[in-house]
């Protein structure tokens, strides 16, 4: 279990976060929706460690995360980040070997092992044909790409993804949610801030909807995302279109 207990984050006087409790099951996909500036982002950076806490506590498997090193937290959480900056002078695939670093300690070489898991990032982020081009001078959506296939190659037990599809195509939002979902299945956490709301409701177990720095709802799609809770957080009227294969209504803002 992931468990965010009274976390609040403060930056030059003013709260961010407040107050969020939140417990976090494995095998679960966690969707983090809410208004720009709800604060999902500094949730995430929270979550990994990144962002210090003024108050309360973040627990892994029983142990704080902002007591780890980074060391310590990467051997258990990746992150892709909503801006991803990639390193001149290297390859998409010696970006993606960067990972393993996280698991293989400095006096050991790379074993086939190692390899495999990149073969194996590469190919679930759709990166095999780019794998010897400069990483730096792909498209934003490609560095993007690069950058899930980096968190894959890391094997985390928890995965956080900050709007990791907002630059992509149709085909690699699906492949990358998908490939999201289906870990999962394997045991990772994955706590992903998005802004799609029907996205959500189709890859998510549970949902956290955040507004002005805490949690607003929380609960399962068919309970928060719900006409009359979008209409009052996101303040704005929505129109509702009724979908065969769900109980959850496709949103659109009302025209």
């Amino acid at each position: 279990m992931l468990h965010v207990k009274h976390v609040t984050v403060q930056y030059d006087n003013k709260q961010i976060l407040q107050d969020i409790t939140i417990n976090c099951a494995m095998h679960s996909f966690i969707a983090l929706i809410g208004p720009n500036g709800a604060g999902k982002s500094t949730l995430l950076r929270a979550i990994a460690g990144i962002a210090p806490i003024t108050s309360g506590d973040i627990l892994w498997q029983n142990l704080a995360i902002h007591r780890m090193n980074a060391a310590q937290r990467a051997q258990h959480i990746a992150v892709v980040p909503q801006v991803v900056v990639m390193p001149s002078g290297f390859t998409v695939r010696e970006v993606v070997r960067m990972a393993r670093y996280a698991r293989t300690p400095w006096y050991r070489s790379f074993m086939d092992s190692d390899e495999d898991v990149v073969e194996y990032a590469l190919t679930q982020s759709g990166m095999n044909a780019f794998a010897d081009l400069p990483a730096n001078q792909l498209s934003g959506g490609e560095q993007q790409r690069v950058a899930f296939a980096r968190a894959l190659a890391q094997q985390p037990q928890v995965l956080l993804l900050d709007e990791t599809t907002a630059h992509l195509d149709l085909h690699h939002q699906q492949a990358i949610l998908r490939c999201a979902r289906e870990l999962t299945r394997c045991g990772v956490l994955v706590v992903a801030a998005m802004h799609d709301i029907n996205l959500a409701a189709t890859m998510a177990d549970e949902v956290v909807l955040l507004n002005r720095g805490r949690v607003a709802f929380n609960g399962t799609p068919h309970d928060v995302l719900t006409k009359p809770i979008l209409e009052r957080v996101y303040n704005t009227e929505l129109m509702c279109i009724p979908q065969a294969h769900s109980s959850i209504p496709f949103f659109m803002v009302q025209r």
